[in-house]
């Protein structure tokens, strides 16, 4: 690597290095990660931060959006301007997912659910879908759960990849998260590997770049990496079609989206766009239609009281989540537009601070809170846009 990207790598390395310790300030108080002395202290501490000088770690971690987006966007502008290399790339891309494995899910935990979901199976002998946490209430790992009271909501073949981190965890809670984690976080690099083929073959000039635009995104790397989110192998899956249907594999590329659909059920919506003719022959189109669409359930799957399987008998409002925007965003590092990346960084950033009235109160309850999350979603798209706008007068 050239001086300047070993001086980039260093910066990446410590900075994501930060982060990964400061997501121990959220451990669970009733989880115990490790008996050793030196470990219990240092969490100890951390915990004081956050759970009890709210206000500072809100700042700290406001701080570290600040920080993490700008370093992604000077590397965005290195990787435009060619002064870095794909060597680079995969260097910071491996090395910002490995230090991220070992951060602690400060921002969900979804991913005790995934993992007490294989314990049912493997353990108990039960089906995650007749079976939730609560009926086993001797389990200690319900001290820490949220959602103990849902069945799985999610399909087949996530119940069968979830064997694999389990199996490998060896029943140990720890070497169990570290497992799930790092399963997880392959699949990150496997997308970046699948944006960047597809892009050598549909926008061959600039592949490197568009590949940077979501290989290092802070907010994949959090969501998909640190919180660990199943919705990074959705990704996986709906990215596979689009390889396929540059190939002119249409068939494999209908069997990626029903795989998709057997995690979550948000890919079946992509499979009328293969079986059209005028875009299944033109990627590009498929890749478009294929956003809209997913754009357009997503807003209203936040936007509208419906009910969720598994969790209520009753209509469930469900919000945005940042993580949803792994059905969408890959799509727009496909597309090689300007316009829509700058809409990615704003939606990233603005999902980002999304997190900080629950960090500075503890809940999602105070007053303000939904005002504010309209105000960082909305704002930022609308300033993107017109940005957008104003670069396309001055091209005139």
């Amino acid at each position: 690597m050239s001086r300047l990207e070993i001086i980039l790598f260093t910066a990446g390395i410590i900075l994501y290095t930060i982060l990964a310790v400061f997501t121990y300030s959220y451990v669970d108080l009733n989880l115990t990660l490790s008996q050793n002395p030196i470990f219990l202290s240092f969490a100890k501490t951390m915990q004081q931060l956050g759970y009890y000088n709210r206000p500072i770690a809100a700042l700290v971690y406001l701080t570290l959006v600040i920080f993490t987006f700008s370093f992604f966007i000077l590397n965005l502008w290195l990787f435009y301007r060619s002064k870095v290399s794909l060597k680079y790339l995969k260097v910071l891309l491996i090395t910002n997912s490995l230090i991220l494995i070992f951060a602690y899910p400060f921002l969900s935990s979804d991913i005790f659910n995934y993992m007490f979901d294989a314990k049912i199976i493997l353990t108990y002998h039960a089906n995650p879908y007749t079976h939730k946490p609560l009926d086993f209430p001797n389990d200690e790992w319900l001290r820490f759960m949220r959602w103990i009271h849902r069945y799985s909501p999610y399909g087949p073949l996530w119940l069968g990849y979830s064997l694999i981190p389990a199996v490998l965890g060896f029943g140990k809670f720890i070497l169990n998260l570290l497992t799930f984690k790092l399963f997880i976080a392959v699949f990150h690099t496997i997308n970046a590997y699948l944006i960047y083929k597809i892009s050598q073959k549909i926008n061959p000039k600039k592949s490197i770049f568009w590949t940077a635009t979501y290989a290092l995104n802070p907010l994949f790397l959090i969501e998909g990496v640190a919180n660990a989110h199943n919705d990074i192998l959705v990704a996986t899956l709906l990215l596979l079609s689009v390889y396929f249907v540059s190939h002119k594999k249409n068939v494999f590329a209908i069997l990626s989206l029903i795989f998709g659909t057997l995690i979550k059920y948000i890919p079946v919506i992509n499979i009328p766009w293969i079986i059209l003719p005028i875009l299944r022959k033109d990627p590009k189109k498929y890749i478009l239609a294929s956003l809209i669409s997913l754009s357009l359930f997503t807003y209203f799957f936040s936007s509208f009281k419906i009910t969720v399987p598994f969790v209520s008998s009753g209509a469930t409002q469900v919000q945005f989540q940042p993580w949803y925007l792994f059905w969408t965003l890959p799509y727009v590092s496909l597309l090689g537009s300007i316009s829509l990346l700058l809409v990615t960084v704003s939606l990233s950033i603005g999902s980002s601070l999304r997190y900080l009235p629950y960090l500075y109160y503890g809940d999602w309850s105070h007053f303000g809170t939904n005002n504010y999350l309209q105000f960082v979603t909305v704002v930022p798209l609308l300033i993107s846009v017109l940005f957008a706008l104003i670069i396309k007068v001055f091209k005139r």
